[in-house]
């Protein structure tokens, strides 16, 4: 569950970014919530995320 929230809350503030810029901030997150990082599904996560497009700005 822990890890679901990690990667969803990453995908949404690291997308089109680089895989080792996500895979670091998913690792940074998860081990902070408690949870040892796979890295292989860590890599997983980090190279679909990375190929997102960027979420555009909120309009005022």
């Amino acid at each position: 569950m822990r890890v679901d929230y990690v990667v969803n809350k990453v995908s949404q503030t690291h997308r089109g970014q680089s895989e080792d810029a996500v895979a670091q901030a998913i690792q940074d997150q998860l081990r902070a919530v408690g949870v040892v990082p796979n890295g292989r599904k860590v890599a997983q996560y980090a190279t679909a995320i990375s190929a997102l497009p960027e979420i555009p700005p909120k309009r005022k």
